[in-house]
Order: C-alpha cells, then sequence, then structure tokens
C-alpha cells in the first residue's frame, strides 16, 4: 500500500486542534519547557541570535525564549494556535508565521537554536530534518522534547482516560478506520535524527 502524500496544513487540520475553543485550553495545560540553560551550554552564549520554534502551537515553547534570545520565531500551520499565541505575547522580538516545519520560508544558517517540542511527531522525518539542517548554523543546535502525562487529576479520571483510549484504539482495528491522520511515533525520533547524517553529534537513547 501506498504511503499518501504529506500535507502538513491538511495534517494540523486533521488533528482536531482547529476544533472551536481548543487552542485556548491547550494553552492553559500544556506544560511549560525547562531546557533554556541546557541548549545555552550547547552554543555556548544563553543569548541566542535567532530561535525558531516548529511548530509552536500556542507559543508557550516559544516564549519562554524571550527574555534570552535576540529574536524569537514560531512556525505555526494552524492559524487559530497562532490566534492565541499573538494575542497572549506581544512582544517586539518575538513573531509567529504560518509556515511548515518543511519550508519556514527562513534563511539559511540563521538560527543558533531550533526547538521541536511535543510536535515533531506530527512532522515528515525527512524533510523536516532537512529543514532544520539548512536554517541552522554551524554549530547551532537542534532540540526536540516531548512530555509523558502523569495522572495530574485524579486516579479514577485517568485510569477511564486509559481505559476509554483502549476501547477506542480496538474500535478501530475492528472496523478498519483509518487514522485519517500522518503521524511518526516519538519512540522512533532519536533513531530517526541518526539515521538522517545532518547532524554532528545526535545523544545516544537512554
Amino acid at each position: 500500500m501506498s504511503t499518501p502524500s504529506y500535507n502538513p496544513w491538511a495534517n494540523a487540520a486533521r488533528s482536531g486542534y482547529a476544533c472551536e475553543g481548543f487552542a485556548a485550553r491547550y494553552d492553559v495545560y500544556l506544560p511549560a519547557p525547562p531546557l533554556l540553560d541546557l541548549l545555552g551550554q550547547f552554543i555556548r552564549t544563553l543569548t541566542p541570535a535567532l530561535v525558531v520554534d516548529l511548530g509552536s502551537g500556542t507559543a508557550l515553547s516559544t516564549a519562554v525564549w524571550a527574555g534570552r534570545a535576540r529574536q524569537v520565531i514560531g512556525i505555526e500551520p494552524q492559524a487559530a494556535m497562532r490566534a492565541v499565541a499573538e494575542a497572549r505575547y506581544a512582544f517586539p522580538h518575538v513573531a509567529f508565521r504560518d509556515g511548515s516545519a518543511q519550508a519556514t520560508g527562513l534563511p539559511a544558517g540563521a538560527a543558533d537554536v531550533v526547538t521541536c517540542a511535543q510536535s515533531l511527531h506530527w512532522m515528515e522525518p525527512d524533510s523536516t530534518l532537512a529543514e532544520v539542517a539548512r536554517i541552522l548554523r554551524p554549530g547551532g543546535v537542534f532540540a526536540a522534547y516531548d512530555y509523558d502525562l502523569p495522572p495530574t487529576v485524579d486516579w479514577a479520571a485517568e485510569q477511564a482516560f486509559t481505559v476509554f483510549m483502549a476501547q477506542m484504539r480496538a474500535l478501530r482495528r475492528a472496523h478498519a478506520v483509518p487514522p485519517g491522520i500522518q503521524e511518526w511515533d516519538m519512540a522512533g525520533h532519536l533513531g530517526r535524527l541518526q539515521a538522517s547524517g545532518r547532524f554532528r553529534v545526535v545523544p545516544a537513547g537512554g
């Protein structure tokens, strides 16, 4: 069976993230990232000239750089997500652009840091990593990171959610319901980064 062609805007639309009110709820509950000091060590400066955040969503992973970087750009294909970001984070040196991880529209070698927070699994790997390597300067850093979901509300609600997800997956299999959205497993991110050959150093998996 042939793999369907990848369209990042269509894929984003099928994610359900564009549903009315979703962007505002997403902005409230998504955890903020803690990586700034570590990435600053890798690029040997705590004040990068340009940080690019791919799949920036409502900008929780973009705006954290506002107090560090001289310029920050969030790339996000969903207009509803960008609208929340723009309304909440009005910094003169932070911008949000309609674009994709495969076609950022940024100059080659422009970025000190490229980040991808809880979004790399939505992105076609080969074209994404090619674009990341293109826009990074020599010695720049690409940081893709995800989070797990601990039981943070109530054990009974967490258990009900786990049962619901298992039943949904079983029904999809039983009725041969196509997934409707293209995504790539998070466990394979590191292997794909290593296999791409585009990065000088890729940390070993734990």
